[in-house]
């Protein structure tokens, strides 16, 4: 086995030059008050005065698991994949960004930005790089915590950003000035508080938190850095309630070598869903199978519930609950990490791996994958026409853009939706009562929930689009392949268009709005340039996209005032041709 242990500093971690990557299979950031604000007193409890001096002491975090090696010399991983420790270094993370807005607001310009180094790096080429980076953050972490200006500012829509927006005002609370002093004269006495500066209080928990220890692991091999996990987790730490569920199946599946098809069964349903790219974890998988197959539970309640309704308690009974689990862990994985191999590159099927992509990928809805099994599964079983399945994928995706992206609905209020349609589903006997399911169950409900117009165009209209990484980038663009696929008739976006800004990009902020952009083959849009709409007419017209052809035919010229309007124009496009809704 290659691995490396070592003792490390925070300050040694963060500064490393290396990205460190939350990989999907790990929970999401879950930290609660009583997490994080263990943390900040542990930090404060250790400051100590010497002689007058605030200084930091001795402080350990514990263990933490890596793939990869961010080790000083090391050049061979440049993302590190955390494997155990992403709560605790996202809570840090969160902490130094509380601190920057404290030296920030305190005219501390310096000390603000140095602290940021510790969020923000960049590479050699002098691009910013998040030391950070997690695909069930983005982008609410990205451009809440890991902005340093904070101009981007989005309303929480999962409970994963209300527990990172929660972390973050009680510690930018609690750094402030009077509840620090408190803190620290009940530890150290109020005359030597009184004698320290508030701006050197929050340098040495800057210091403190830097010169935190830790054990690093370190390992490329990923079955090793499982079975470590396993190992570091497993020492008095109650069983997980799909350990249990695990334990109670191998107890009864147990005579004449039936164990063997229990385990073999077991660590297939893990080997699907570990072998893409991006890894599941098995308890969210579990849950999602749950509760579309039996009952919407919570996590706490998935062993109770399986000893409820996974009757008669027989070695068959078991045998085949385990083949149903299979079954719906290869189609999840199909839904997670579409590829269009998985539909043997047909065609006819580009659209369903683009609109997978969408909503997993692009806007990351969780919630969804619960519908999408029964619907994968009614697919299977011949149950639904391809047209029924298509529409109703297209409608989900196109429900949770408006819902999700454009409103900043919250997306856990689906959960029970979408457990009653699945289960629902389930039951259907032939193709005329899925389609009844699919629109009393589904298609009503959700459609009750979709924005009303002004609603939509509100935050329609305020989109942009820049070459600086932004939150709105990917709702632009995919906007903007919606519209133009629509006017092609086809399916899916076109491989070779790019985002082209009809007046510069170099203009203002007026121009990246999402009235001034359309899509443009690359080596056009490379021709365009910066180049005045005048100029750009001709080149717009050599474009095989009908959208871009009719546009300039019907702009002569092109102003900051045409900019707005068009952007209603698209708002009102949008609501109406592509989500089929009315104004």
């Amino acid at each position: 086995m290659n691995i490396k242990s070592i003792d490390k500093t925070i300050k040694e971690l963060l500064s490393s030059g290396k990205q460190f990557s939350i990989p999907r299979f790990q929970r999401e950031y879950s930290w609660d008050k009583k997490n994080y604000q263990e943390l900040l007193d542990d930090m404060i409890s250790c400051l100590i005065i010497n002689e007058g001096v605030l200084e930091s002491s001795s402080y350990f975090l514990g263990t933490m698991l890596f793939i990869g090696d961010y080790s000083e010399n090391s050049e061979n991983s440049k993302s590190i994949l955390v494997v155990d420790g992403q709560q605790r270094i996202t809570t840090i993370t969160i902490l130094f960004s509380a601190l920057s807005d404290r030296f920030k607001r305190l005219g501390e310009e310096k000390l603000s930005t140095q602290i940021f180094k510790y969020i923000m790096t960049e590479d050699d080429d002098g691009n910013e790089v998040r030391v950070l980076e997690s695909k069930t953050h983005y982008p609410y972490f990205s451009f809440y915590i890991q902005d340093r200006e904070k101009n981007d500012i989005q309303n929480t829509s999962t409970e994963e950003e209300e527990c990172i927006k929660e972390s973050f005002d009680y510690l930018y609370e609690n750094l402030e000035e009077k509840k620090l002093r408190v803190h620290l004269k009940k530890k150290l006495g109020s005359k030597d508080v009184d004698d320290l500066s508030y701006i050197d209080i929050l340098k040495t928990i800057r210091d403190q938190i830097l010169n935190t220890t830790f054990i690093s692991i370190s390992t490329f091999d990923k079955e090793n850095a499982n079975m470590i996990f396993e190992i570091l987790n497993a020492k008095g730490k109650k069983l997980s309630h799909v350990d249990l569920i695990k334990n109670k199946i191998f107890e009864i599946v147990d005579e004449n070598g039936s164990a063997d098809f229990a385990e073999v069964k077991w660590n297939e349903i893990k080997q699907n869903l570990i072998s893409r790219h991006e890894t599941i974890g098995f308890a969210t998988f579990y849950r999602h199978f749950w509760i579309s197959n039996y009952k919407k539970t919570s996590g706490s309640k998935l062993y109770d519930d399986f000893q409820k309704e996974i009757k008669p308690k027989t070695k068959d009974r078991y045998k085949n609950f385990l083949k149903e689990v299979e079954r719906d862990s290869e189609i999840y994985i199909k839904i997670l990490n579409p590829r269009r191999e998985d539909y043997g590159n047909r065609k006819e099927y580009f659209w369903l791996v683009q609109s997978l992509n969408v909503l997993m990928n692009y806007f990351n809805i969780v919630q969804v994958r619960i519908a999408l099994l029964s619907l994968f599964k009614a697919k299977d079983n011949d149950l639904i026409t391809t047209a029924k399945f298509k529409s109703t994928i297209i409608f989900l995706e196109n429900f949770h853009f408006a819902y999700n992206s454009i409103f900043s609905g919250r997306a856990s209020r689906f959960e029970n939706t979408y457990s009653k349609f699945a289960i629902s589903l389930n039951s259907a006997t032939n193709k005329t009562d899925t389609s009844k399911i699919i629109e009393e169950n589904l298609i009503e409900p959700l459609n009750n929930l979709l924005p009303d117009y002004l609603q939509f165009s509100k935050n329609f209209v305020e989109l942009t689009f820049s070459k600086k990484d932004h939150p709105n980038n990917i709702k632009s663009k995919y906007i903007i392949g919606k519209i133009n696929s629509h006017f092609e008739n086809s399916d899916v976006f076109s491989d070779i268009g790019t985002i082209e800004h009809i007046k510069s990009e170099k203009d203002g902020f007026t121009s990246l709005n999402i009235g001034n952009l359309i899509l443009l083959e690359a080596r056009l849009n490379n021709e365009a340039g910066d180049k005045s709409y005048e100029d750009k007419k001709e080149i717009y017209l050599k474009s095989s996209y009908k959208w871009i052809n009719d546009f300039t035919k019907s702009n002569d010229d092109w102003k900051e005032d045409s900019i707005k309007i068009r952007a209603e124009e698209l708002s009102k496009f949008y609501y109406t041709k592509i989500l089929g809704r009315t104004i």
